[in-house]
């Protein structure tokens, strides 16, 4: 569900910070203009559905959640770099996905400016460090299937040689919990897979090798990653999706109580404002969340 309960994301894009909605504006701008490469710009928003007419009706069919992702990477690469010159090596975004983790795919300005750049935040000067991953913590983000991958990450281990399809940095932050990745492809023409921003739910970085430039990983928390990653087990509750759905559910249905009626109404007013807030906004939702189940009990226990 994304534009049902409201007018949608329109009244509210511009609260959205200056650099990150001009990043979102020219890609769909540059797609509508069918602009080469921007062919897969903001892909969610084309999905199914005619041409959307502006940003606001764009990030409106991306619904809260996605919305409230892209927001979430943008702090988090501006408290790496408040420079903000890593983010304006993002010519593009395109889809956004929620899962076991969750991103955007990108087009980079300059592939090999951006990994500069990477490797600068290195000593974290002015905001957080990141460090590149090794090969085998960047194993997920190489082509083809998991085992073939697996062999030739080995193969180069030994010989020292570096990740086959793409290299990867990790936001050094806090082990075991939210973490921004980032993944910049080697290859040309440029598979749209490889280029990619995301968040880990629960970072597998305990620390850094300070000799080698890399990120070391803890090996619990490293499997316990790799498994949501790869297969969403864990995966947090997203609330801007779970409240639409039960608000969604009982829309309409006579039965509801009237606690129902007020509380939808004043979610349709808070969520766009709370997705367009980021990290706050997310927290401040779980609150949401947490009141919208005890309506939910309550209408369980009474029924």
């Amino acid at each position: 569900m994304t534009g049902s309960l409201d007018a949608g994301a329109g009244p509210h894009v511009a609260v959205l910070a200056g650099p990150l909605r001009e990043a979102l504006e020219r890609s769909l701008a540059d797609r509508l203009a069918r602009c080469h490469g921007a062919e897969l710009n903001l892909d969610n928003a084309f999905w199914g559905a005619p041409e959307p007419r502006d940003l606001g009706e764009a990030l409106t069919r991306f619904g809260p959640t996605c919305v409230n992702v892209v927001v979430r990477i943008f702090e988090r690469l501006r408290d790496i770099d408040p420079t903000l010159d890593l983010w304006r090596q993002i010519r593009y975004l395109r889809n956004v996905w929620c899962g076991g983790s969750a991103g955007f795919k990108v087009v980079y300005v300059e592939p090999a400016a951006m990994r500069e750049r990477l490797d600068h935040r290195f000593a974290g000067a002015g905001g957080r460090r990141v460090a590149r991953d090794t090969i085998l913590g960047g194993i997920e983000h190489q082509r083809g299937a998991l085992l073939g991958s697996l062999a030739a990450s080995v193969a180069e281990l030994f010989r020292g040689g570096e990740p086959r399809d793409a290299d990867s940095w990790r936001e050094v932050h806090r082990p075991d919990q939210e973490a921004v990745h980032l993944c910049v492809g080697k290859h040309e023409p440029r598979p749209p897979e490889l280029d990619d921003i995301h968040l880990d739910w629960r970072s597998p970085v305990v620390g850094v090798d300070e000799e080698s430039r890399r990120c070391r990983y803890g090996l619990r928390i490293g499997v316990v990653h790799w498994v949501q990653a790869r297969f969403g087990l864990g995966k947090p509750v997203f609330p801007f999706q779970s409240i639409d759905d039960r608000v969604a559910a009982l829309a309409g249905r006579r039965e509801a109580p009237a606690r129902w009626a007020e509380f939808a109404a004043r979610w349709r007013d808070a969520r766009w404002p709370l997705a367009l807030r980021g990290g706050d906004g997310a927290k401040e939702a779980q609150a949401w969340l947490r009141e919208c189940d005890e309506l939910v009990a309550a209408q369980q226990a009474g029924a």
